[in-house]
Formats: C-alpha cells, structure tokens, sequence
C-alpha cells in the first residue's frame, strides 16, 4: 500500500476539480445550460466511457460477469449523486452563493467521511483513531463556518444580497440536501456491488488493481449524467436557449478544457482510493483530501483573480483561519483513517 502516492494523487484530483469551472466564465453569452449539457456529456458520458475502455481492455466482459441489479444500482448511485449538483445549483437562486457553498461543503464532508467509516467499521468511537477522524470532521465544518463569514464580509459580492426568509430556508434545505447527495459518491464506492463489478474488472476485464476503479465509476458517472442533461433540455426549451449554440463557436474549446479538468481528477480520484493506495479505507481519505483541495483551489483561484483585493482585515482573517482549520482536519481525518 502506497499511501504516499495516493495522498498526492487525491489532492491533485481536487485542485484539478476545484479549477474546472473556470474556463465557464469565458462563455459569458451563452445561458447556464447551454454550457452545462455539453460538459455534462463530455464529462460524465463519454470522457468516463473511454477512460473506462483503456482501463478495463475486456471491458464488457467484466460487465457480463455482474449481475444487471449490480450495474442498475450503480447507476442509480449515480443518478442520486449527481443530482445533489443540480439541488446546489438551484439553491444558489434562493440563498446566494457563500451560503449554499458552505452548507453543500458542510453536509458533504460529514457523509462522505463518516459513512463509509460507519459501513467499513460500524463504529465511530471505538477507539482513538476515530476520535482523530471526527475531530478532522469537526474542524472541517469550523472552516465551512470560517468560510461563510469571510463571504458575508468581503463587501462586494451582490450573490449575498439578503432573500425573502422563506426563499432562504427553501435555498439553504436544497444545498444541504444537494450536499448530502454528493457526499453520498464515497459511498457508492464502497457499496457491495461497487465491490463486485471492481472484482470483476480485475478477474475478467483485465484490469489492474488501480485502473478497475474507472469501470466503477464509469457506470456512476453514466447514471449522473441522466439527471443532469435531462433538466438541460428541459431548461433549453423552457428558455429557448438551444439558438445560442450556432454563435460563438469558440466556446466549444472552454467546455471541452472543462469536461477534460473534471473526468481527469474524477479518474485520478478513483485510482487514489485503489486498494494498492490508500488501502481499505481509500474512500474516506481519499474523499477528504479530494474535497479540501477543492476548496483549496477554488480559494487560490479566487484571491488570483483579485475576488478578494478590496476586503475587509476581517474577511482575510476568517479565510485564513478557514484554510489552517482545513489542512488541519485534511492531517487528522487521514491519520485517523491510517491508524484505524
């Protein structure tokens, strides 16, 4: 087991993730979905697919030697995963940017951190290993709160302006249950048939141990790209958004660079939690690294793009104390998991 290398390769999974939606805001002319239903076939249709082939050669072998339940129930893992993005995307409408990051992040972390421990080892206190993993977790949310106070702060952001209560409660459950959805990825991973389609892979597709995981996440991505280009069409009627794909052909080349960023650290996210990196409990750590150096990330990004030149001392302390809370809860909930 090679710890060393599947913490590298999940951390830049995450930087590769949390960059991925810049080059979306070069598409200023077109609508959300006309930009959103291309990336969304791309990154979680055909990018997965072939990424999947070059990983697993006997690829549909593999999928003739698990039951068709399994490979319905993987789907619908993902489907239910990757509608969690869509809830967040809605919510931002009804409670702002700030406060719907940070209850997606909040809920996120809590499920998939703390599930799969619960599902591999059915207890959470039984000895100090798990008291380092929820104190990781518990840090992690003082830096989700961090983090909001630093939005709310920082002077400038129109997103935050104040909605009417019942649209902020409405937004605010939407984001939690988005965050609760996606969180629920580390967790489908660790699912018995997750386990026996990866089995298959290695014993019939002829995969390695570390490129298995891409038939797994393959059939995951698949299931979430369902929802997801499902409600695009549905706004692309709804708006009549479908002319603005004849202009601006250039922006074909921005959601390409994005669907690349993102099936790129997905994939590199899948080969981190191999049992040949980071061991039986990869799904956890590895979701942990992976979502702090999202958060990492998209913050780099933005203090780079000057999001953050005109602030308050206040709202730079608060990022600050919400990024060592973050790295410090990345050191226990990995340690944890290691001891355990």
């Amino acid at each position: 087991m090679n710890v060393g290398a599947g913490i590298a390769i999940a951390s830049i999974a995450g930087v590769m993730n949390g960059l991925f939606p810049l080059p979306m805001k070069a598409n200023k002319a077109w609508a959300w979905e006309n930009n959103w239903l291309p990336f969304s076939l791309l990154s979680l249709g055909i990018f997965p697919t072939l990424i999947a082939v070059y990983s697993v050669p006997q690829l549909q072998a593999a999928l003739q030697h698990v039951t068709f339940a399994d490979i319905i129930a993987t789907m619908i893992c993902g489907a239910l995963v990757y509608t969690g993005s869509l809830l967040f995307g809605i919510s931002i409408v009804y409670a702002g940017l700030t406060l719907s990051f940070a209850l997606l992040v909040g809920s996120m972390n809590v499920i998939g951190i703390l599930v799969p421990r619960l599902l591999l080892n059915h207890s959470l206190l039984a000895s100090g290993a798990d008291w380092l993993v929820l104190a990781g977790v518990a840090l992690s949310t003082v830096s989700v709160v961090l983090a909001f106070l630093a939005g709310k702060w920082r002077g400038g952001d129109r997103e935050d302006v104040a909605q009417a209560p019942a649209q902020r409660i409405l937004g605010s459950i939407l984001a939690m249950l988005g965050g609760i959805l996606s969180g629920l990825l580390p967790v489908a991973v660790a699912m018995p048939w997750a386990h026996r389609l990866f089995s298959s892979s290695m014993s019939y597709g002829g995969a390695s141990p570390v490129g298995a995981s891409n038939a797994v996440l393959c059939l995951i991505l698949f299931g979430g790209a369902i929802p997801n280009c499902s409600y695009c069409v549905y706004l692309l009627r709804k708006n009549h958004t479908s002319a603005n794909y004849l202009a601006h052909k250039c922006y074909w080349m921005t959601i390409l660079a994005m669907a690349i960023l993102y099936s790129a650290s997905v994939a590199l996210w899948g080969v981190a939690i191999s049992p040949s990196l980071l061991g039986v409990l990869g799904s956890s750590v590895g979701w942990a690294l992976f979502v702090g150096m999202i958060v990492l990330s998209s913050t780099a990004a933005g203090l780079f793009a000057g999001e953050w030149k005109s602030s308050a001392p206040r709202a730079l302390t608060a990022l600050a104390g919400g990024i060592v809370c973050l790295l410090s809860s990345m050191v226990l909930i990995c340690v944890g998991n290691y001891l355990g």
